[in-house]
């Protein structure tokens, strides 16, 4: 009896010291469990796929000309599997994510803003995130490449005189940086399109303006145009988070390598003031936070308003905890990383693309008027006149 006692109180010390160490290094041991073990060297990626081809598109609009804007949303990381760099166009998992929790949350605020484009691209799968080495820097730039193909296809697909909002979370807030940085920032029109690019959860370093996006800064007021904005959102609790994201966010350089960017000062517009601030905004500013998960894409969520205040502080969005219990961020296991099933600014973001829109629609009508003056001057040869004979 006393070794069967003192096996079974070892036994429960031996759970409790697991348990513990479990919690104490959650974080440690989700990313151990969500590295591919295949060397991005010898990885064969999955197949891509033509953007001319409906099955490529998540959103794509029935009636886009009775819209006032074109929309361009890239969707944050919903593949966590380690059996791929980058994810399977169709897989099952990350497409119920993306269909149930992502999109409708992240691109559910502009509905009312335009017609929405949302292309499936072969994400670089959530451990990417984590590394600075060759293999995630391959698989973000794989990723990347798709999204910029479903880009082109959408321009060409567009009308040229409507205004243009680019959307992007997380890894889609990377690629949206990398369309502005590669192909927007060198397309005079594209650039004159743009009412604004949202850069969400994903960083978006100063340095960036003064390489390669001089002419298109931050926004600087809740009606500018051809700016953009960007804010990472966390609650204080998330200290940890903060510096993980100080160290391990990348961003595209001039030559469209991904970059750290370590302790470069970061854009940080706060979305109760729409401008860069860093005095705290109450809450009174907030037109509202909503969970759209599970609904379908154009369906609008009750507003949950006045629900958060917030902050920039060290290039990071500091917001008050949500008392609403399903308003806040998940902590165990990974939780925080995935996408989230709410919108803390969801109205505040419905709102604010509608408005720069609609500054930017009456500049491009007014463009389409203009006739393009003629470029060189054509001389006229006298032609001599030759009489028709009675």
């Amino acid at each position: 009896m006393r070794w069967r006692l003192i096996s079974s109180i070892g036994l429960l010390a031996t759970i409790a010291v697991t348990g513990i160490s479990a919690l104490l290094f959650q974080d440690s041991v989700t990313r151990f469990n969500l590295n591919p073990r295949t060397p991005y060297q010898i990885y064969t990626p999955p197949m891509g796929v033509s953007y001319e081809m409906p099955g490529a598109w998540l959103i794509w609009p029935e009636d886009p000309e009775a819209d006032l804007a074109d929309v361009f949303y890239v969707h944050s990381t919903t593949y966590s599997e380690s059996e791929h760099w980058n994810a399977p166009l169709m897989d099952r998992e990350a497409e119920d994510t993306l269909r149930r929790i992502a999109a409708p949350n992240e691109v559910g605020p502009f509905f009312s803003a335009g017609a929405v484009y949302a292309p499936r691209y072969r994400q670089a799968t959530l451990f990417a995130a984590f590394t600075r080495k060759f293999d995630g820097r391959a698989a973000h730039e794989l990723a990347y490449q798709d999204v910029e193909d479903a880009f082109r296809a959408f321009v060409a697909a567009t009308d040229p005189h409507k205004p243009m909002i680019l959307a992007g979370y997380g890894q889609g807030g990377l690629h949206v940086l990398g369309l502005l940085q590669n192909v927007v920032s060198a397309d005079a029109d594209l650039k004159d399109r743009l009412a604004v690019a949202y850069v969400i959860g994903h960083a978006v370093p100063m340095t960036v303006f003064d390489d390669g996006l001089g002419q298109i800064p931050p926004c600087g007021s809740d009606m500018d145009t051809n700016c953009v904005v960007s804010y990472v959102d966390l609650e204080p609790r998330f200290d940890d988070e903060h510096r993980r994201f100080r160290r391990w966010t990348l961003a595209w350089d001039q030559n469209r390598n991904l970059v750290s960017v370590d302790d470069t000062p970061l854009l940080c517009i706060n979305p109760l003031s729409w401008s860069a601030t860093i005095e705290p905004v109450s809450a009174a500013n907030h037109i509202g936070a909503a969970s759209a998960t599970g609904l379908q894409f154009g369906e609008t969520p009750p507003a949950i308003s006045q629900a958060i205040g917030a902050q920039c502080m060290d290039g990071v969005l500091i917001v008050d905890r949500p008392s609403q219990n399903f308003l806040r961020r998940r902590h165990w296991f990974g939780a925080h990383w995935r996408p989230q099933t709410f919108n803390l600014f969801y109205h505040d973001l419905a709102a604010n693309a509608r408005q720069r829109a609609l500054e930017l629609e009456p500049i491009l009508l007014e463009k389409a008027r203009i006739l393009d003056p003629i470029a060189d001057a054509v001389d006229v040869i006298d032609s001599p006149v030759n009489k028709v004979p009675d």
